[in-house]
């Protein structure tokens, strides 16, 4: 059985508010809502006491609005999701709320049948990610590997397996801010994942998944000391398209978030 998902909604339209938690079919979706706001602020306070898997909010509230209230809580709480419910149909809105990895954007009045539709795949993209906790690798370990990683530097290869580690490591250069996986490398060295993985981790010390994380940690952690980059464009650059989880990574590796850290290694 899939595990509930909690859920904050927050809107300051105390006739709507009500309408969404006690007219949607949460249980059908093994959902259930935790909590409710009608502003910003409190919706900040209560998502950090109550630690909701998915907020449901509007924009424009009294106080803190919705898109600063998702600015505030992405450093803080890297695995929560967000869906926005919106009178405002702007094109800005809309970006911001992409950039910040916002599941689903609803305009006003709401069509019930979108905003289930929307719900259930937000529901089931948390569902299938619990069920996926547990990495390819420990996340703790990166941040004692991050400490002394450093891109390896080659050598002549003296047999074919150094060959085959040599063309890995340059596609890896080539590569690291696209989608990478074990397959796709071993299939374009003409090698089994099984063969790629074993001689990877046999020569480098790294599995390969580490490898390409920690080599692009590194790559973030230098984007981030650039005064003309800002914290959000950096995800792309080094592979990842969902940020929230870049900053899990990240903060794995550093023990602080990516804007903490380019507040503090930032030259003024």
């Amino acid at each position: 059985m899939d595990q509930w998902i909690k859920v904050l909604v927050v809107e300051d339209e105390d006739v709507l508010r009500k309408g969404l938690i006690l007219t949607t079919a949460w249980d059908k979706i093994n959902a259930k809502v935790i909590g409710e706001a009608d502003n910003g602020s409190d919706g900040y306070s209560l998502a950090l006491r109550l630690q909701p898997d998915l907020i449901v909010t509007d924009v424009a509230m009294p106080g803190m609005d919705g898109l600063e209230m998702i600015k505030a809580l992405v450093e803080k709480l890297t695995d929560i999701e967000f869906i926005i419910i919106s009178g405002h149909a702007e094109f800005e809105y809309a970006q911001q709320a992409l950039e910040l990895g916002v599941k689903g954007y609803i305009l006003k009045p709401i069509d019930p049948t979108k905003f289930f539709e929307v719900l259930q795949k937000t529901v089931k993209d948390l569902q299938d990610r619990k069920k996926s906790q547990k990495e390819f690798f420990e996340l703790e370990q990166l941040r004692e590997q991050i400490k002394f990683f450093s891109p390896i530097q080659r050598s002549k290869p003296t047999d074919y397996r150094d060959q085959y580690i040599e063309s890995a490591l340059n596609l890896i250069e080539e590569r690291y801010n696209q989608a990478i996986s074990l397959g796709d490398f071993a299939e374009a060295l003409g090698i089994s994942e099984r063969t790629l993985s074993s001689l990877f981790k046999e020569r480098t010390g790294y599995t390969f998944l580490e490898y390409v994380t920690l080599y692009r940690m590194r790559i973030a952690a230098e984007l981030l000391q650039q005064k003309d980059i800002q914290v959000q464009e950096v995800a792309p650059l080094v592979g990842y398209r969902d940020y929230r989880y870049f900053i899990k990574i990240f903060k794995s590796c550093f023990d602080l978030t990516p804007l903490e850290y380019k507040k503090g290694h930032t030259p003024q």
